[in-house]
């Protein structure tokens, strides 16, 4: 075997209950973090391993449906068997994560950094995920050599959230949470795939209007310069007009009179929110996502049976 090969990670996942649903824990190799991670139901139990009475950094999910984002909740506690206890969850929530350490090295201004560090992260891949927090956690300073720690540290929790299937960071954060990232960043993306897409949809009734999406191996790039639909319908997904709000907001959804003009590109986990964000409705992205030399659907190419049909009528 090359120096170079990679030779990957070990993830282990501990089940504590018969159904494979049950809490889990999580461990990687040489790391000294753990996870803890199951649905709503299990938290109680959660709170009972020792653990969790450390300081700890986590996320409350809320799957949504295929056209739209999830919902994420970043938090810290400096006792995390104690957070909850009579305290209600800001937001509903289907899965849960807690991040802590197997010793007592990580303090709370450790998770106070990772907290804000990950809540920028979330933030900045917009098209991924809604990040349900209210105000911008405050942080905390720490020395320089802490911060070093704690970026490895940071490192390894977007390496478990991956390796589980939460497909919430960029191609680039998701590659320097590997130990092979000293390899350039083009090598690492190809490394055994070579796919790539480029794909567009068009604005309902306005077939010459188009926005573009680019694909490679999996990952979704929304293309600045985009059109996206001036108006809504009550179909359109509850977090993806919540998006939609905040890049106008922003400025990164410009009215250019009968359509909005996106001013970045914007990454995606799925190709459906990235339709439903352009159409302005409920949207099957397999289906209303073709590629550019040969207008075939998305799903079709990938092998994917979707729901509906590709309509003929380019005004639809």
């Amino acid at each position: 075997m090359s120096l170079n090969e990679p030779v990957g990670r070990v993830v282990k996942i501990f089940i504590t209950g018969k159904d494979p649903r049950s809490l889990r824990t999580v461990e990687l190799d040489n790391w000294t973090g753990i996870a803890i991670t199951g649905q709503p139901e299990f938290f109680k139990k959660a709170l009972e391993d020792e653990v969790l009475s450390r300081s700890c950094v986590y996320l409350l999910i809320r799957s949504r449906a295929d056209d739209d984002l999830p919902e994420i909740y970043c938090g810290e506690s400096d006792d995390f068997s104690q957070r909850y206890t009579n305290s209600k969850f800001p937001i509903e929530f289907d899965t849960f994560l807690i991040f802590t350490s197997k010793d007592d090295n990580l303090t709370r201004a450790h998770v106070k950094w990772l907290e804000r560090e990950l809540w920028s992260i979330l933030k900045g891949n917009s098209g991924k995920a809604l990040v349900a927090n209210t105000n911008k956690p405050t942080g905390s300073n720490l020395p320089r050599g802490d911060v070093a720690t704690m970026q490895t540290y940071l490192s390894n929790m977007i390496y478990v959230l991956e390796a589980l299937g939460y497909d919430l960071f960029s191609v680039q954060e998701r590659t320097s949470a590997s130990p092979s990232s000293a390899r350039p960043l083009e090598e690492a993306i190809t490394d055994g795939h070579d796919l790539s897409l480029n794909l567009y949809s068009t604005l309902p009734r306005r077939p010459e209007d188009r926005a573009f999406l680019q694909y490679v191996n999996g990952a979704y790039t929304l293309m600045s310069g985009s059109k996206i639909n001036a108006r809504i319908t009550d179909s359109l997904p509850t977090n993806v007009r919540k998006l939609r709000q905040q890049l106008i907001d922003d400025g990164e959804l410009v009215g250019r009179g009968e359509f909005l003009e996106l001013m970045r590109d914007i990454p995606f986990s799925k190709p459906s929110p990235a339709s439903a964000l352009v159409k302005g409705r409920s949207s099957t992205g397999y289906m209303d996502w073709v590629r550019e030399t040969d207008n075939k659907p998305l799903g079709t190419i990938l092998g994917i049976a979707a729901s509906g049909t590709l309509s003929d009528d380019p005004a639809q």
